[in-house]
């Protein structure tokens, strides 16, 4: 993502009173100046802004063949589209909580908000300009308001993939969020699977989002 963008959710720590609802997000939240729109940072940006979208559920589509790869990030990759997938424009499929919130921020990035707004669920897609890893660092060093506390930004693979693990915690409006972005490159294109939400609910957000991450397919 371009410089000086950082991810963060859209939730602003409380639901969202009405459907197309634009995200502050993090960058609003900690007085951090984004250089570009949305999906314009490489793959934070696509995940710290508004604008995104998944449509319309179907159960087939042709994915991107890869090996199976046995590292934290993932697993191997389905065969199939996993029941109740849904596929967006952004050219992936993945299954969102049901119940939960949608909300479209460009044609090719979705959101989804618990229903209590103390999780939130993003993926989106993007053509691959710059290296990830160059780009989430970038939008690091702007990160010093909001109480950010990097984990770990570190290189991994997702799939077989080239990939790029953020992790970090932040305050949002007075309230401690978590978050954990994975963004990784298929043939010239970026994709993003992030959440947020808040360290209290940890165990079952992390149940939630290995499960939607594990179902993300390309197509």
């Amino acid at each position: 993502m371009p410089p000086g963008e950082f991810p963060g959710p859209a939730v602003a720590a409380r639901p969202r009173p009405r459907r197309g609802h634009r995200r502050t997000g993090i960058v609003a939240a900690l007085g951090i100046v984004a250089a570009g729109a949305v999906v314009a940072v490489v793959l934070a940006s696509d995940f710290g802004s508004p604008k995104d979208d998944q449509s319309g559920s179907s159960p087939s589509a042709s994915q991107a063949a890869s090996s199976p790869s046995s590292t934290v990030e993932g697993t191997s990759r389905p065969q199939s589209l996993p029941p109740g997938a849904r596929r967006e424009a952004g050219g992936f499929a993945w299954v969102p909580p049901e119940g939960w919130q949608r909300d479209v921020q460009t044609g090719s990035e979705v959101h989804y908000t618990s229903p209590d707004a103390r999780q939130e669920l993003a993926a989106k897609s993007s053509v691959a300009r710059d290296d990830l890893m160059d780009s989430w660092q970038k939008s690091e060093q702007n990160a010093q308001q909001g109480d950010y506390s990097k984990i770990r930004l570190e290189r991994t693979t997702f799939r077989g993939y080239p990939a790029v693990v953020w992790e970090y915690t932040f305050t949002l409006r007075g309230d401690p969020w978590h978050a954990r972005l994975l963004g990784f490159t298929v043939g010239g294109k970026s994709y993003q699977i992030n959440t947020w939400y808040r360290p209290d609910i940890e165990a079952q957000a992390l149940k939630t989002y290995e499960k939607v991450r594990d179902g993300f397919t390309v197509l």
